[in-house]
């Protein structure tokens, strides 16, 4: 039993060594937390800018095969988010009517993956439409996402106060629809 003791009490770690490792650890994860987070916000960039990247994309490809921008409901004539986003999700016809299937005459698309890219900023999926770029902008954060229906052009709706807290950058003309 003795010579367990002994065995035991040689290769165990004294107290002022643990201490010595833990605030080791300590310094090491003070100086690698900051850089970790720089980068996080960097990647958040980076995603939200290839995101706007594919939807811009599948607008354009909407538009070759249609005629016209998505967004329009094709009862109504009028601007329509949902529209905008099942017309890039799922199938649809010449006039812009869509279908959950492939069948005929949906034909076209869909453009994106369902569901709809969530903007990385305030967590909203949803579209608000301005039929053209001199019409009033909608609040910053009331919608994920602000498309413009007469020329196509699609970016987030955040103020750039949010853009710049939640990525640590300060470019944001080309993640936002700037209306030209």
């Amino acid at each position: 039993m003795n010579r367990l003791r002994r065995n035991w009490g040689a290769t165990s770690f004294s107290l002022i060594e643990l201490v010595i490792v833990v605030v080791i650890i300590g310094v090491i994860a003070a100086i690698a937390a900051p850089r970790l987070s720089r980068s996080a916000a960097k990647t958040d960039i980076r995603g939200l800018k290839a995101t706007l990247a594919n939807v811009r994309n599948a607008i354009e490809r909407y538009f070759a095969e249609h005629g016209q921008y998505p967004g329009y409901d094709p009862s109504s004539g009028e601007p329509d988010g949902d529209f905008f986003v099942k017309q890039l999700t799922e199938y649809s016809n010449a006039k812009g009517e869509i279908n959950s299937k492939p069948s005929s005459p949906y034909i076209f698309g869909p453009y994106l993956r369902a569901p709809f890219p969530t903007n990385p900023i305030n967590g909203l999926n949803t579209v608000a439409m301005m039929k053209k770029p001199g019409d009033a902008k909608p609040a910053a954060g009331s919608s994920g996402w602000v498309a413009v229906l007469s020329n196509g052009r699609f970016g987030i709706n955040a103020s750039d106060a949010e853009i710049t807290n939640t990525t640590g950058e300060t470019e944001t003309t080309p993640l936002k629809v700037d209306g030209g």
